[in-house]
This record gives structure tokens, C-alpha cells and sequence, in this order.
């Protein structure tokens, strides 16, 4: 039986993160000057002040732009009425270029590729950037090339829609989306590290090994009806990150969760759904009140929403306790004998034959068994018929647990 342990696998992916980013800048630089050197091929850098800025907005020209540096450039044009009227830069390589605090407005890249290129502090101006049948060039698995390197985006804002694209393998670095569109997506293995997501829709995209990570959602809609939508066991949604005072944000988390639950039941990964289910059932417990959170909240320390049968033992195990206590204090009898118990300054605690004779009878009578050598008497009919009654259902609830949550592994 599988408990995600988010705050562990959490961590872990952030130094993932942050090793695949120190890794990509060592292969960057090491690889880079052995490129220059027999390319000769000089970084060049490109702001607001160069030729191709027209109306400030820099012109795309080339089929390929290699080492280029852009700094503080607008793509694209000021207004667009719709997205036919956005500017197309269609089958353009951006070879290794570095995009600082550089703006994309009202622009649609089709047929491009980002190679090795880093997104720092950009923007989208305008209706939108739209980014069609990219790569975002990733390394293969055991093989490093200069010519296959991911790209990084870093404390980004965007606005875009990204259709048949692949961003695997990348970091995205508190970025946040706004009004943003993923449709066949492909980010295997793509690690979303403090991002925001708001007005957010994805659909038919491949989320296999993808590592979402202290994330904020805000309307964020996982349109699956086709079951297009590809997670595996390594896909993994870290705990949400959201204001329990506020719930409107208590709301998107539990639905979140319940669309990333969906997702991994249509993949089969049954104990990864259920794990999701829990956690969207135990936020969902801050929006509710009166008897609706009563209800919630015992099936919660009952049986953890059907996910945690330990929790049914654990209160089967209390119950026991209790009821054993209560027989102490309020006497049973053995052979026409009374057994109980008096605390007083001078007898603070019974005798160990006393607690045992209580404690079995406590056990028998919340199983059912009730042999018959211990009679209640006294206040002990009462608990003994309640534990009785309360026996029968949370044995019955343990079982059903345990062998809901044994199947679904």
C-alpha cells in the first residue's frame, strides 16, 4: 500500500531541479567555447537599440539566430485583433540564445526551435504568444549532445497557448500562466518548480514523469474526456499551495486534486488516484460546515475517506482503551466479585490485574465475542452497549479498508 509522502518527494525534486540546472550551465559553457572556436561563431548581443527594433519591436529575419543574447526586446507587433492577426515566424532554430526580460506580443511561433535557450524574466504583451509544432530540444536519455539541450524558463509571466509542442525535460522556474492553453503538449519529465497557474486549461498532453512542485492554481481545467492525457507512476503533484482562509483558493486545490485522482485512475494507477482522492477530500473539509464537516471529518479519523485503513485500526485500538477504562471506574463482576477502581491521593493507579481483567473484557465486548466470565454493572452496561454497537461498524469499516486499498495497489 502506497503513501505519498509529498514534503519528502518534494524536496527531492527541487534538488532534481535545481542539479539539472547547474548541469545544463556546466554543459553549456564546456560545450559552447569548442562550438565558438570551430564555428567561428561570436556572441552577440541584441536590446531595443539595434537595427531589426522597427516601432520598438524586433523583426525576425533570419532562418537561425546562434548565441544571441537578447536583452530587454519586444517580439511582435503592438495590436491584433484576433490570432490570424498575429506576426508568424514560421521554421526559425534559435540556437543557444538567451531571452532577459524580453517581451512576446501578439506573436505565433510555428515550426520553431529553442535550443539550449533560457527564458529569464520574460513577458507577454497583448492577446497572447502562441507557440505551434515547437521544440524545446531536451537530451536524450544517456547521451549528451550540443545539439539536444533543454531550455530553462525563470521567474517568467506568460500568456500563450502551446499546441503539439515539446517542452520535455524542462524547468520552469517560478513562472506564472496566465489565460494559458496546453493542447498535445508533450513535458515528459518537465519540472514545474513554484509556479503559478491561473485560468489554465490542458488537454490531450503527455504529463509521464512531469513534477509539479509547491504550485498555486487558480482555475486550472484538465479537459480529459478523450483520455488523451498520459501520467505515470512518476508523475507527481506536490502539496498545493493555497490560503485556508480563502475559500475560493480551497476550492481550486480540491478540484486539482480531484482531476489529477482522475487522471490516474483512467491510467490504472489506482493507489496514486486514491492517494489524490484523500488529499482533495481533507482540503475540501475548510469549505464545509455544520453536519456536512462532521461527517466529513469522521470518515477522515475513521478511515482516512477509505484510503488509510491504520487510521481504523488505530481508532478501533482507542476505542478499546477507553471503554476499558471506563469499565475500571465503573466496576465489573467476576464470580458475583466487583472489580473496580477508586483513584485517591494515597491509590493513584489499579493494580495490573485489574487493567488486564478490564482491558480483555473491553477487547471481547468491542469484537463481539463476549465470553461471558466478566458482567457489566452499573454504568459499565451503558459503554459496553455502545462499544458493542460501535464494534461491529468499525470492524466492518477496517475490513472494507483494508481490502478497498489492497485491491487499488
Amino acid at each position: 500500500m502506497h503513501k505519498l509522502e509529498l514534503k519528502k518527494m518534494a524536496k527531492a525534486y527541487r534538488e532534481v531541479a535545481n542539479q539539472r540546472k547547474e548541469e545544463n550551465k556546466t554543459f553549456y559553457a564546456n560545450n559552447l567555447k569548442a562550438l565558438t572556436d570551430e564555428q567561428n561563431i561570436a556572441e552577440l548581443i541584441v536590446d531595443s537599440s539595434d537595427s531589426n527594433c522597427i516601432d520598438g519591436y524586433f523583426h525576425v529575419d533570419k532562418d537561425e539566430y546562434k548565441l544571441v543574447k537578447f536583452y530587454d526586446v519586444i517580439f511582435g507587433k503592438g495590436k491584433a485583433m484576433n490570432e490570424d492577426d498575429l506576426v508568424k515566424v514560421s521554421g526559425v532554430c534559435f540556437y543557444y540564445c538567451g531571452f532577459s526580460m524580453c517581451g512576446f506580443s501578439n506573436i505565433h511561433f510555428e515550426n520553431c526551435t529553442f535550443v539550449g535557450c533560457d527564458f529569464i524574466e520574460c513577458y507577454t504583451l497583448g492577446m497572447i504568444a502562441v507557440f505551434s509544432n515547437c521544440s524545446f530540444l531536451s537530451r536524450l536519455k544517456g547521451k549528451k549532445s550540443i545539439d539536444d539541450m533543454p531550455s530553462l524558463f525563470e521567474s517568467c509571466e506568460f500568456t500563450i497557448k502551446l499546441i503539439n509542442c515539446d517542452v520535455s525535460q524542462l524547468v520552469f522556474d517560478k513562472t506564472h500562466f496566465y489565460f494559458t492553453n496546453f493542447e498535445n503538449v508533450c513535458l515528459y519529465d518537465s519540472i514545474f518548480l513554484d509556479c503559478s497557474f491561473d485560468t489554465m486549461k490542458i488537454c490531450g498532453c503527455d504529463l509521464r514523469n512531469t513534477k509539479i512542485v509547491n504550485p498555486k492554481f487558480i482555475e486550472f481545467n484538465i479537459e480529459d474526456l478523450d483520455k488523451k492525457t498520459k501520467v505515470s507512476r512518476n508523475t507527481f503533484l506536490g502539496s498545493i499551495n493555497y490560503s485556508k482562509k480563502e475559500k475560493r483558493e480551497v476550492r481550486y486545490a480540491v478540484e486539482v486534486y480531484d482531476a489529477f485522482s482522475e487522471l490516474f485512475e483512467n491510467s490504472k494507477i489506482m493507489d496514486y488516484g486514491g492517494e489524490y482522492f484523500f488529499l482533495s477530500q481533507k482540503t475540501e473539509i475548510g469549505n464545509m460546515n455544520g453536519f456536512t464537516k462532521l461527517k466529513s471529518i469522521l470518515s477522515y479519523i475513521t478511515c482516512g475517506y477509505g484510503e488509510r485503513p491504520s487510521f481504523s485500526l488505530m481508532v478501533a485500538m482507542a476505542l478499546v482503551i477507553l471503554c476499558g477504562t471506563l469499565y475500571l471506574l465503573f466496576g465489573v463482576t467476576v464470580n458475583n466479585e466487583v472489580i473496580s477502581f477508586k483513584p485517591s491521593l494515597e491509590n493513584l493507579f489499579p493494580s495490573w490485574d485489574k487493567l488486564i481483567l478490564c482491558y480483555h473484557f473491553s477487547l471481547v465486548t468491542f469484537s463481539t465475542v463476549g465470553y461471558g466470565n466478566v458482567v457489566p454493572i452499573g454504568g459499565s452496561i451503558l459503554v459496553s452497549a455502545v462499544e458493542m454497537v460501535l464494534g461491529v461498524i468499525m470492524v466492518g469499516i477496517w475490513v472494507s479498508t483494508l481490502v478497498r486499498k489492497m485491491t487499488r495497489n
